[in-house]
């Protein structure tokens, strides 16, 4: 969603910056720090860059944080190894996904530490090793309280012969998985030579059917004067569930028979049928009321209509950061999205209460503890064309489900994506001239887009160092999605392996 920005009026310009020079004055939030690069994406339009969105990399990036263990990959390609014992009777060698061990006898424990930039997710996962060698060799995990104290949970044995061979490791219960450090392969006291060829994360076993996949049909008219149509469409597809928006007339559903019998009629196919609404503004306070309002109207529906005539449950689609900061804070987004949330439970009664999130929320650990007080489900949109940007992206929000016992839906995009410009802003020295001015007005931090290069003294001065083109190939199937089709198999045996996974849902399908 573009940002857009109104023609410059003097009055919006910071005093002493000619309003003939500025093409756009655009506020930063109030808890922004920009640092020497300054990121901004957008289209340009009419002689203006219209601005989407911006970034603020730091000039010394924080650690990255741990990811979820990615499953079906060789983790030996991401790991580091460790050998250990005061003895030293051990030496290994880990190169191209490869672990050599080899081990003299001795009595003092002694063996490999291996360890990556993960945390284990909540999936029902094992570990599966392919090796060869000679010797039987104690696998064990630990986590952060064990490792601290050099102790660790048994795994199982790998018992190595001249043959290629392989083994399944079952995960200790009582592994701490969100603060895994380290696994651990024990030499034996006589020992022994193990060559691990790979190491994956698995699922324990395979998913006894894929959850129903989803899509959402926003025009009413599908449902309304094409309701057929659609249901003939969706059977074809494999779909299980549509999300239909339901118009409301004084504060009930407007055509309370005619969603019924399309109702009807889609389940008699084996598809049912969900109300999703949404708009940003539905986060501001004087909009929580009528958009309980319709949660209401959804539940009093349901509470009136036979069992094969009401709706699966009601969806909302809030997506709060798409308001300006103009026009709600971002610091307050937070606080009044949970908000809402509390209202529409309230409203909803006891119907299923579903909300559309984006993946980045994975780091708004508050916010997804409290939602999980009033959310039935999460459709989360992971919208890459990756499978392991998919895969890392959905994981979190897969163990969250388990951990608060709801269901978590990963959604995937396939409508078109208008390409945007991304533009590098460096800064420069004091007195240099730049095309972009850091100053403040009114209380708030500002940027000001300049028509041609400029000095300065009220604020800072970055210069264009560059741009970029981001066509949405990285973020949508629109152009082939026959590739996301053949990839939903791969995806769901993979999310299969959490209990909270409740299907794959489409956007911009049809």
């Amino acid at each position: 969603m573009l940002l857009t920005i109104a023609p410059v009026h003097a009055a919006s310009v910071p005093p002493g910056v000619d309003p003939a020079q500025v093409l756009a004055v655009y506020p930063l939030p109030r808890d922004a720090r920009p640092e020497q690069l300054i990121l901004l994406q957008g289209v340009e339009k009419d002689g203006r860059f219209e601005i989407s969105e911006h970034t603020l990399p730091a000039s010394t990036p924080a650690p990255d944080s741990p990811g979820p263990m990615p499953l079906g990959a060789n983790l030996l390609e991401g790991m580091t190894k460790r050998t250990f014992g005061i003895e030293e009777r051990v030496s290994a060698t880990l190169q191209d996904g490869r672990l050599r061990i080899a081990c003299r006898p001795g009595t003092r424990p002694a063996g490999v530490l291996l360890q990556g930039p993960w945390y284990l997710p909540r999936a029902d996962v094992v570990l599966q090793a392919a090796f060869s060698g000679a010797g039987r060799f104690t696998w064990q995990a630990a986590d952060a309280r064990l490792a601290a104290r050099e102790g660790a949970l048994d795994l199982g044995i790998v018992a190595a012969a001249d043959k290629v061979d392989s083994a399944r490791l079952t995960l200790a219960p009582n592994l701490d998985r969100g603060s895994w450090r380290q696994f651990t392969l024990l030499c034996p006291q006589d020992g022994g030579q193990l060559t691990l060829d790979a190491l994956t994360l698995e699922p324990a076993a395979a998913a006894p059917g894929r959850p129903p996949r989803s899509t959402w049909a926003w025009d009413r008219s599908e449902w309304r004067e094409r309701g057929d149509a659609l249901i003939d469409w969706a059977a074809s597809q494999g779909l299980g569930e549509v999300f239909v928006t339901v118009p409301l007339l004084e504060g009930r559903v407007a055509e309370p028979e005619a969603l019924a019998a399309f109702v009807r009629r889609a389940g008699a196919r084996g598809v049912a049928v969900t109300a999703v609404e949404g708009d940003p503004h539905m986060v501001l306070p004087e909009q929580h009321a009528p958009s309980s309002a319709r949660a209401r109207a959804y539940a009093a529906y349901n509470a009136g209509a036979e069992p094969a005539a009401r709706l699966k449950g009601m969806q909302f689609d809030v997506e709060p950061y798409l308001l300006p900061a103009t026009v709600l804070d971002p610091a307050l987004r937070d606080r009044r999205f949970l908000e809402l949330a509390a209202a529409l439970r309230q409203a909803a009664g006891a119907m299923p209460l579903e909300f559309v999130v984006p993946f980045w929320w994975d780091g708004k650990r508050e916010l997804l503890r409290e939602l999980a007080r009033h959310a039935d489900g999460l459709a989360v949109m992971d919208y890459r064309t990756d499978p392991g940007q998919i895969q890392r992206f959905a994981a979190p929000f897969l163990d969250w489900g388990v951990e608060h016992g709801k269901r978590v839906r990963i959604a995937l995009e396939a409508g078109p994506i208008a390409a945007e410009e991304q533009r590098r802003y460096r800064q420069v020295e004091p007195g240099a001239k730049g095309d972009l001015l850091l100053t403040g007005h009114e209380g708030r931090q500002v940027l000001v887009l300049l028509r041609a290069p400029g000095a300065y003294s009220q604020g800072r001065m970055y210069a264009l160092g560059g741009s970029r083109i981001i066509d949405g190939s990285a973020t949508t199937f629109h152009r082939d999605k026959a590739a996301m089709m053949r990839l939903l198999p791969q995806l769901e045996s993979v999310f299969g392996a959490w209990k909270s996974f409740h299907g794959m849902a489409l956007h911009e399908l049809r």
